[in-house]
């Protein structure tokens, strides 16, 4: 009689539970799953997967076990991650207990790699149900709890549909160091004497107050006390220039306009010289004795147009904040038009430019050489694509400094590695290009060999440290950030929020940036941190308004709705390079657009 009541109460239990996971499996549209956040996001190239989940009350058989294990889907395939079991209050082993009377709540996470393609996959969850004494602790995947525990699927569940992988438009260029160019230009000339002109003008004024200021005529006086002391030069030079604004065609000929000029000027005085030399000779034929002199006189005439060496030059030699902004634009935006329109952006910048630097660059200037000159920018640039072996080592790295495309720089301090092995600075300076064209392989190999000549130069160590940041060796990146900040490196000061922002600090970055208000990560920043009017404001003051300019703000107008101003700004970037059309055409922050016909124009490649 008792084996047979032992019997009946199994039987109970088993169907009590059996019917339990029966109606946990018609319930199962109760609970509830969020991801946090949804889509799912990216984070230093790491997929980071987190949802909670609210389980009704009585709802959760106390017999019964749920097991849940997230599976991304995406055209690369698919990809399991680590479970977790829910368990009644009867179940014992490993999992989170759910009270059958109150209910509960739990949390997930986990993270997978990042690989592209990925921004379109959808993270799903198909909870698996079953009755027993204690959890299946060795299940690895949902289908050997259906297998082992005759587990019943509960129904496929959307947690994300899509990855938003805006985390990874952190830049990490930072601020590469050059090491400094010995080069001088002005060994050989003797003198030389500036002549200055008002904005768009070839007018010569000596009244100007830059030719006041500077003594202007003084200093053509002093080129003819010069020449009547020293005697004839063996070269003159004569060259004009313009400030980089307006009109480039228009600038090319101011600048000859400015050259001639001074051309007038220069024969004034020379006529004047020759005069007093054929006195002193007791020439019979004074004409016929200055033509004699003259034919002898090397004198060559050049306008420069534009004068962006020397900007560049007097920009980092200024306290104007944003300098190193300015100089980068200068070095990586190839289209003269849009390089001025970008350093006009900013107001405020702009106008300590053209108080402070264009004055000094609308000039033409007259220089004596009683030696052998030094060779023009241009043709120190010429040498050196034809045979760098010519040049010395100070005038190559000065034609790799001025040269504004990062494939030829590299060529050129390669070349200089190469022949002049004992040169530190040519190895960093041949890494930190190495590292900003993404070559790490050869920026190391290159940086390595800087470290061993010259183990403490901050310039070494600071681009070291770009170096692991782009390779993601955040401890050591910092180390050496830090050691080159001690050595003096500005660059590195301004490079170490760069690890804040990778690691998803964000709040910890915008404190290292707020000295450097008007910059691209210091927006990313506050993107990141949700305050997306300030990021378009801060975007709007860069300096240089570039592609990832453009399209960061092109997202800070899709999550405020201005569809407008979004597809304004992703039209843009994609003006700028082709290839944003891929990246906008998968990125979730574009999703509320992607039925929209504007938008599907804007993105199509023309390879459809």
């Amino acid at each position: 009689m008792k084996r047979i009541v032992l019997l009946l109460l199994a039987a109970s239990m088993a169907l009590t539970s059996c019917n339990g996971l029966k109606k946990m499996q018609s319930n199962a549209g109760k609970v509830r799953y969020a991801a946090n956040p949804n889509p799912i996001e990216t984070m230093d190239e790491k997929v980071v997967v987190k949802f909670t989940g609210s389980v009704p009350e009585k709802y959760f058989a106390k017999n019964c076990a749920m097991f849940l294990q997230p599976v991304f889907h995406w055209e690369g395939g698919d990809i399991a991650l680590e479970p977790l079991t829910l368990k009644g209050e009867n179940v014992s082993g490993d999992g989170t207990t759910v009270n059958y009377s109150n209910g509960g709540r739990f949390t997930y996470s986990d993270m997978f790699d990042f690989k592209p393609g990925m921004e379109t996959g959808r993270l799903t969850l198909n909870p698996v149900g079953y009755s027993a004494p204690a959890t299946n602790e060795d299940a690895r995947f949902a289908d050997e709890v259906v297998r082992d525990n005759r587990g019943l699927e509960f129904g496929t569940v959307l947690l994300s549909d899509g990855v938003n992988n805006t985390s990874s438009w952190v830049d990490i260029k930072g601020n590469i160091s050059i090491s400094p160019i010995n080069y001088n230009k002005t060994q050989g000339i003797v003198e030389t004497a500036d002549i200055y002109f008002e904005g768009g003008t070839s007018v010569l004024d000596w009244n100007f107050s830059m030719n006041q200021t500077f003594g202007a005529a003084e200093q053509l006086q002093h080129l003819k006390r010069v020449m009547l002391e020293q005697g004839l030069p063996k070269q003159i030079s004569i060259t004009g220039w313009a400030s980089p604004e307006g009109e480039e065609s228009g600038n090319v000929g101011v600048s000859k306009n400015r050259a001639d000029v001074a051309t007038a000027q220069l024969n004034r005085i020379l006529d004047e010289v020759l005069t007093v030399m054929a006195r002193r000779a007791k020439a019979k034929d004074v004409e016929y004795y200055k033509y004699e002199q003259r034919k002898q006189l090397i004198i060559t005439t050049r306008a420069s147009g534009e004068d962006w060496v020397h900007f560049v030059v007097m920009v980092e030699q200024s306290d104007i904040q944003d300098r190193h902004a300015i100089v980068n634009i200068v070095e990586t935006q190839q289209n003269l038009v849009k390089r001025e329109q970008m350093i006009r952006n900013m107001a405020e910048v702009y106008s300590e430019l053209n108080d402070e630097i264009f004055p000094n660059l609308r000039r033409a200037q007259i220089a004596l050489y009683y030696s052998e000159a030094r060779k023009t920018d241009a043709e120190l640039a010429k040498q050196a694509s034809i045979n760098p072996a010519r040049l010395s080592f100070d005038e190559l790295m000065y034609t790799a400094y001025i040269n504004y495309n990062y494939d030829t720089k590299m060529k050129y301090y390669k070349w200089a590695t190469e022949n002049h092995p004992q040169e530190w600075a040519a190895w960093n300076n041949a890494g930190a290009v190495a590292f900003y064209l993404d070559d790490y392989d050869e920026a190391e190999r290159y940086l390595k060999v800087a470290r061993d000549l010259n183990p403490h130069n901050p310039d070494v160590l600071n681009n070291t440290g770009l170096l692991l940041l782009g390779r993601k060796d955040y401890t050591l990146a910092k180390h050496y950030f830090e050691e080159a900040q001690r050595q003096g490196s500005t660059d590195a000061a301004a490079n170490i929020p760069i690890l804040n922002l990778k690691r998803g600090n964000y709040e910890e970055g915008q404190k290292a940036l707020k000295d450097s208000p008007c910059t691209y990560n210091l927006a990313f920043a506050q993107l990141m941190a949700d305050e997306v009017g300030t990021a378009i404001r801060t975007l709007d003051c860069c300096l240089d308004q570039n592609k990832d300019v453009n399209y960061l703000r092109a997202i800070c107008y899709a999550r405020l709705g201005d569809k407008t101003n979004c597809l304004k700004n992703l039209q843009a970037s994609i003006d700028d390079d082709y290839e944003y059309k891929r990246k906008a055409a998968v990125d979730v922050e574009f999703r509320e657009y992607w039925d929209d016909d504007q938008f599907k124009y804007i993105v199509k490649l023309y390879n459809d």
